[in-house]
């Protein structure tokens, strides 16, 4: 993408505890909903009683359902170089150019904390738990390590140093998201969203800032498939299973050790109570899998324990830390503050991200996907996918504040919900025997090399400005990409300070709401001589004979909108900063004489 900076002109069981007959195979009706899971598993099981939801998935959504077709697939070998082959793409799209972006307000928040741990002092930043900032920090000092023996080429910047964690974490999600869809939908499911994730544009653009939602997903994911590995092994050996639920019930610890959202569990546990009431011995052991996550979560982020850190959180709570109000989106400033839920941002907003930037492609597959999500609604793996779509979507659309990087389990279920209608679509194709072989092989493969190209063709499209990457209904709708502001996450404010900096007075002021981002910046060019106001908190300063005032849409609040109104009514910007059609950044440049 182009930017300019110019002068403008997410066991098959009874119910009860009932008795289970081994029957020949022969002797199950295979047009039964209910048996036809254990018909296509090979499973000639008979359950006296209705059984809840069936544990292992109904005849896996696998290309293979085909049989009659002479289309044979390796997939023990063939998935596992899938995924090899989708995380590494996963690694590499999520850590090139991870310095593209300047800091943001809220990275530069996570640099002062790391500073403030190795001073000892570990409630900093206390709104959000410690791992990410843990990770951040060894990153950190072993970017400072590298970059003492590196050459200057190979040096490290402090941008992609901070960010290099959520970069693996949102890579190696791409091995949960296999893992998780391996049990519940088949591996054909599992190697299709892995590729999936690992060309997710909006995925790849919040794995590549430095906020905590990528750990949330990971941790949140990895403990989904330790939970499901653990329904699956306590079908034949329930002590063995308790080691997968302990390690599910740690992963749901560093979970919570990663951002302050125990929702999710409440997600996960309803999911449970509807697809098995009555597991029986095939269940977490309560003391190990609950102590086993606050074991986690106490290890991970200690400075709960810190009476400091309570303090920091209840000031948060009140709102004393919050220096001005509102929310840019779609042209207009909305009231984010939780009691008017669901009033505020409009419910509209996360509907329309999906429909606007998810690749068309992907929006097509979701099409059968949801058509199996209804057709096979009795399954497990079908039910979590509802459950998440309708508890992720409906809740986060009624709160009145709304963030883009809040979507990400949105995207990881989307990619699932899509993987499922793209195998069973194929799978469809190849199952109508009223085609011939030659024709049902090509019209799927064509599919399938359009569906993926597509994937491809968005990447290489959205690469390195991923946040900004629209699809065509949005494109259409929003050429000039203004309807999410939040989306340039701060792009511009390094480049407007290194303009700046060589050519201010020494008794210049920078006004800008990423005050943090410039200092930070002003600093590293070599004038902390120059101060920083908040345009929101202070405005425009009289005082100064030369004022800079950096203007970016996502940063609009009640409090500034008034001054930026007249500044851009009065005085022409001298500098702006574009990504394509995109206003990221505008300098007005203010002398008094």
């Amino acid at each position: 993408m182009r930017t300019d900076a110019h002068t403008p002109g997410a066991p098959l069981r009874s119910r009860c505890q009932t008795k289970v007959t081994e029957l020949p195979e022969s002797s199950i009706d295979p047009r039964s909903r209910r048996w036809r899971g254990a018909v296509d598993r090979h499973l000639p099981l008979q359950v006296t009683a209705m059984p809840a939801t069936t544990y292992t998935p109904t005849r896996p959504a696998t290309w293979t359902d085909a049989s009659s077709l002479p289309l044979t697939f390796a997939w023990t070998r063939t998935k596992i170089v899938v995924l090899a082959i989708a995380t590494t793409l996963a690694f590499t799209f999520r850590v090139s150019g991870l310095s593209t972006y300047g800091f943001s307000e809220d990275e530069l928040n996570k640099v002062t904390a790391i500073e403030q741990y190795r001073a000892g002092h570990f409630s900093a930043n206390a709104e959000h738990p410690m791992l990410m900032k843990l990770a951040m920090w060894g990153s950190v000092d072993l970017a400072a390590a590298w970059n003492r023996v590196a050459p200057e080429p190979r040096a490290m910047s402090l941008e992609t140093a901070l960010r290099l964690p959520n970069a693996i974490a949102g890579a190696a999600t791409t091995v949960g998201l296999f893992g998780v869809a391996d049990l519940l939908f088949g591996d054909a499911v599992a190697a299709v969203v892995s590729a999936l994730w690992a060309f997710d544009v909006n995925a790849i653009a919040i794995n590549r800032i430095g906020k905590e939602d990528t750990l949330l997903l990971f941790f949140f994911v990895l403990a989904v498939f330790c939970y499901e590995r653990a329904k699956r092994a306590g079908v034949t050996d329930v002590v063995a299973a308790q080691r997968w639920y302990t390690a599910s019930g740690a992963a749901f610890g560093l979970m919570l050790a990663s951002k302050y959202m125990p929702h999710y569990l409440g997600i996960y546990a309803l999911f449970n109570v509807l697809t098995d009431r009555e597991p029986g011995a095939n269940k977490p052991d309560r003391l190990r899998h609950y102590g086993a996550m606050a074991a986690a979560f106490a290890i991970a982020n200690v400075a709960i324990a810190l009476p400091e850190t309570w303090r920091y959180i209840a000031g948060y709570v009140r709102g004393d830390m919050l220096a001005h109000h509102g929310y840019s989106y779609a042209g207009a400033l909305y009231v984010t503050d939780v009691p008017v839920s669901p009033l505020g941002v409009p419910v509209t907003f996360y509907v329309r991200l999906l429909a606007t930037k998810v690749p068309l492609v992907v929006l097509a597959a979701v099409v059968p996907g949801a058509i199996e999500m209804v057709r096979r609604r009795d399954e497990r793996g079908f039910v979590l996918l509802r459950v998440l779509a309708v508890l992720l979507l409906v809740p986060y659309s009624l709160m009145a504040a709304k963030f883009l990087r809040y979507s990400l389990p949105m995207f990881a279920t989307l990619d699932l919900i899509a993987a499922v209608g793209l195998v069973s679509g194929i799978g469809w194709l190849l199952r109508k025997q009223w085609l011939t072989v030659a024709t049902r092989v090509t019209v799927a493969t064509v599919g399938g090399v359009v569906f993926f190209g597509g994937l491809a063709a968005a990447q290489q499209t959205a690469a390195p400005f991923y946040s900004l990457f629209q699809n065509a209904i949005g494109a259409d709708a929003d050429p000039r990409a203004a309807a999410f502001p939040e989306q340039t996450y701060d792009y511009g404010v390094r480049e407007a300070i290194e303009a700046i900096a060589p050519i201010a007075e020494p008794s210049a002021v920078v006004v800008t709401d990423a005050p943090a981002v410039a200092a930070h910046y002003l600093s590293r060019s070599g004038r902390p001589d120059v101060a920083v106001h908040s345009l929101s908190a202070h405005g425009i300063t009289r005082d100064a004979h030369e004022a800079w005032v950096i203007v970016q849409d996502e940063h609009a609040t009640f409090e500034n909108q008034p001054t930026v109104d007249q500044l851009r009514a009065r005085v022409r910007p001298s500098i702006e900063f574009r990504i394509d059609e995109a206003l990221a950044a505008q300098v007005f440049r203010i002398a008094r004489r």
